[in-house]
């Protein structure tokens, strides 16, 4: 059987030629690249005595736009790639043949209830043609969840990364991946009062406070319809612990992005 030469790049793990080869290529190609080895083929499992495992978030897209360091870059190349766990990335369809406000209803229907098949082909074709739609319900479904998986954040960084980059089909699947197969739950959002908007920030740790400043930047940019009931679900949310992955705490913590 023919090796693969990424997956023995990855076992690997030389530094220096990596720190090239971000350094030759630009840290969104190595990231397009190796995106077939970020993703889990699932975040949820059971076993037959009902207990329940739910993996984390993989943060590396996270961890790539907002660091710049190539030692560091490649560290996080080697610490989040799962070289076993490796998907195929295939095309993903177009369907033109929708009017924009169909993609709409489409893909928040298939992002809810985890269709990733479909959900990817409504994504790619609502942010082709109609890019404030497309972020707009991507940020409510966002929103609608439990911040403590941060789909809020991979959003923002899909957002970010393609105002750096033309579109790249793998960092946009690996994105849109993740928000769809990564099951959330709903339930404070559903039953929250949209009028309870009492907020705690002066006992809050930084790890809220960055979330707050991510928060604040996307309520600020998008009008979004359900933004008080967003308000009061993340409030709720907060009245529990919240932490942060630590590298991507470091990273924003060292570019003061909360202050």
């Amino acid at each position: 059987m023919k090796k693969d030469s990424k997956v023995e790049f990855l076992r690997e793990k030389n530094f220096e030629k990596t720190i090239e080869l971000i350094k030759e290529k630009g840290k969104f190609t190595v990231l397009s690249e190796y995106s077939s080895f970020f993703d889990m083929r699932t975040y949820f499992k059971v076993n037959e005595d009902g207990d329940i495992f739910q993996k984390s978030y993989n943060p590396i897209t996270l961890l790539y736009l907002f660091c710049n360091n190539e030692k560091n870059l490649a560290e996080y190349l080697f610490k989040y790639s799962y070289p076993e766990e490796k998907q195929n990335i295939k095309k993903i369809d177009r369907a033109s043949n929708l009017d924009i406000e169909t993609l709409k209803k489409n893909l928040m229907k298939t992002l809810i209830n985890s269709h990733l098949d479909f959900s990817k082909t409504f994504a790619k074709e609502l942010f082709l043609r109609d890019k404030k739609s497309f972020f707009e319900v991507m940020y409510s479904f966002s929103l609608m969840g439990n911040p403590k998986d941060l789909k809020l954040f991979f959003v923002y960084a899909l957002e970010e990364i393609f105002s750096i980059i033309n579109y790249d089909e793998n960092i946009f699947y690996i994105i849109i991946t993740y928000l769809t197969k990564f099951r959330d739950d709903y339930s404070i959002y559903m039953e929250v009062d949209k009028n309870n908007l009492n907020l705690d920030i002066l006992n809050y740790f930084d790890d809220k406070k960055i979330y707050l400043n991510i928060f604040e930047k996307v309520l600020n940019k998008y009008k979004l319809k359900n933004e008080n009931k967003f308000r009061a679900s993340l409030y709720k949310h907060f009245e529990k612990d919240f932490t942060l992955n630590q590298d991507l705490k470091n990273i924003l913590m060292e570019k003061m992005i909360w202050k």
